[in-house]
């Protein structure tokens, strides 16, 4: 979307006066600075913003143009992050444990034979319930032992998963896939420099259009949204399939990021 927008004159600006009394400069430093956080609040609420020694013009009356674009840029996941775990029954609480205590640590042991390293493996979930019979009697208990973990080599993910899911045979619970990149920096900029030059070629066609010139930036305000990790959920059958120790596939795709830009130009008379 392009829009042109023909700013108004400003009105007078305050006076200053020649000889302050005594008191004004503290004053004046009070008002800097109250100036300097509002500006500050100001350039937060609007986003990224780049303004570069703004031409002249940009502070009077002159009429400027304002170009708004959108720039993509995609990337490969390289992060895969697997939320594993272990669930178990038993007759007792204390059978149920200890059953999902054993479980658990072959599961880490083997993601850890793997190359996972210690610091990419985290509990984030435990818990142990009774089960119960229709008439309301304990039948058993349910422990359940939850891993966040994540692999920062995709090449071989599937095998971890296939290794990891054998160790512990049918106990094996994978409640979902989240692929993400780890770098957002790189393809951030690909879509904020798309972006610009989209506007810049946006504004030459306008104003060669309108018969004028185009002057210097008088600012640069972008909206930037990153790759957005992509999440996917295992059912019944694909656990099956990994604790049968069948390859689980994986397919990363790509991410987009997408910049949105909002370009004020001056522009010059010929």
């Amino acid at each position: 979307m392009t829009t042109v927008v023909d700013s108004g004159a400003q009105g007078p600006t305050d006076q200053v006066p020649s000889r302050p009394g005594p008191g004004h400069r503290g004053r004046r430093r009070a008002v800097t600075v109250a100036v300097l956080a509002a500006l500050a609040v100001g350039l937060a609420a609007c986003g990224t913003s780049a303004s570069a020694s703004s031409p002249p013009g940009c502070a009077s009356g002159a009429p400027k143009m304002t170009v708004e674009a959108s720039g993509q840029a995609s990337a490969s996941p390289d992060i895969l992050t697997i939320t594993i775990g272990v669930n178990v029954s038993g007759p007792t609480a204390a059978a149920a444990l200890s059953d999902a205590n054993g479980q658990a640590t072959r599961l880490t042991d083997n993601l850890k034979l793997s190359g996972v390293v210690p610091t990419d493996i985290q509990s984030t979930d435990f818990s142990i319930a009774p089960t119960y019979a229709q008439n309301g009697s304990i039948t058993g208990y349910q422990v359940s032992n939850t891993l966040l973990v994540t692999l920062h080599d995709l090449t071989d993910a599937g095998q971890v998963i296939d290794k990891a899911a054998a160790s512990v045979g049918n106990a094996i619970r994978i409640n979902g896939l989240t692929f993400a990149v780890s770098n957002t920096g790189n393809v951030d900029g690909q879509a904020r420099a798309a972006a610009v030059t989209t506007a810049a070629a946006h504004a030459r066609a306008m104003a060669t259009a309108a018969a004028e010139s185009l002057g210097g930036i008088c600012s640069v305000n972008d909206s930037t949204t990153g790759p957005s990790p992509t999440y996917f959920a295992l059912n019944g059958g694909d656990q099956a399939s990994a604790a049968s120790g069948a390859a689980v596939p994986l397919e990363p795709g790509t991410q987009q990021a997408t910049a949105q830009v909002s370009v004020v130009y001056l522009i010059v008379p010929k």
